[in-house]
């Protein structure tokens, strides 16, 4: 079966690195969303734990009960208010109008709209909105940089956004409020604030700085193999037709499994440099034999590179059944 290795020292390490810019352990809110992004959430989240972060973010309710046991603090990132909010969490004020919805006493952070304009409360307002939280538990407040990845301006005029939208915050309570607007990009951009915690997601895995080691492998096992004599044809439409004779061999991951369907144009190569020949299959893919397993990518960015998407995007369509081991 096909499966996926996670390297445990290479995410220490990264965990380090991170944790040494952001100013410690405690610092950290590490995003586990999206089965941490593809990664393998509940396998990764006990040596997280151990490494001292006891801060995490999910998507929803189903992924903060999967993490519950390990950590003390779950902030739910996409939560549509039910009025049977857990305790327990900590929940994303997204959209101000939906707060009468939520149950009394629901742990918040609100999400500050500093220009993004995709979810949160705007500068404007966010004094009125404080006024209306009522029964609500405010600890905290939030912003995501749109292009902190980028050299524009954006960056700079949210930071100061978010700056104003403390100093709002801080005058209209007297609690001590956790704050955070850094993300990974962020954090390897610039000095984060001592006043904030840092978010980060992707860079945690070995994605966004030089420095840091890439943790998951994706492999795949041999299911046959045969001679492909020269003029013959394989897989679906014999878009790959042998100029040679060739010794190939079948593997058992397709796009079923979550990868990008390849349509057998273009020459998109495996690990080892082997490229894939005809048309991905949606349980199995073909190529020239070698052995009983290859390494499908250990670098994202080369399978993104060819599809013309983003790393993230073919980490997190990887299916949650394929089996992964620490190592």
């Amino acid at each position: 079966m096909s499966f996926i290795t996670l390297d445990t020292k290479a995410y220490r390490y990264n965990l380090s690195c991170i944790a040494a810019k952001a100013g410690g352990y405690d610092k950290l809110i590490c995003v586990f969303k999206d089965n941490a992004y593809g990664h393998g959430a509940n396998l990764l989240a006990p040596i997280t734990r151990a490494c001292g972060v006891n801060f995490v973010a999910v998507k929803n309710e189903s992924e903060a009960y999967q993490l519950e046991e390990h950590f003390d603090n779950i902030l739910i990132l996409s939560h549509r208010p039910t009025g049977e909010e857990n305790p327990k969490f900590i929940y994303a004020l997204n959209e101000p109008s939906t707060l009468t919805q939520f149950k009394k006493n629901t742990r918040i952070h609100l999400k500050i709209d500093t220009n993004m304009h995709r979810n949160g409360v705007n500068l404007e307002n966010l004094e009125k909105l404080l006024k209306e939280l009522g029964c609500l538990n405010l600890e905290g407040a939030f912003t995501h940089f749109m292009a902190a990845d980028e050299l524009d301006a954006s960056y700079f005029a949210q930071k100061r956004n978010f700056q104003k939208a403390k100093e709002t915050i801080r005058n209209a309570t007297r609690k001590t409020l956790l704050f955070h607007s850094f993300n990974s990009s962020a954090l390897f951009r610039g000095q984060m604030p001592q006043d904030e915690l840092c978010r980060v997601g992707l860079v945690q895995f070995g994605y966004g700085d030089g420095s840091l080691k890439k943790v998951l492998k994706l492999y795949a096992q041999k299911l046959s193999s045969r001679e492909l004599k020269k003029g013959q044809g394989i897989g679906y439409g014999g878009t790959y037709v042998a100029d040679r004779s060739l010794k190939v061999a079948t593997y058992d991951l397709g796009y079923a499994d979550g990868l990008f369907r390849y349509n057998g144009k273009g020459q998109l190569k495996l690990a080892n440099g082997k490229e894939l020949l005809g048309k991905m299959s949606m349980d199995s893919f073909s190529c020239e034999d070698s052995g009983e397993e290859i390494c499908v990518f250990n670098d994202a960015n080369l399978w993104a590179e060819f599809f013309h998407t983003i790393n993230y995007e073919i980490l997190v369509k990887l299916h949650p059944s394929i089996k992964r081991i620490l190592i």
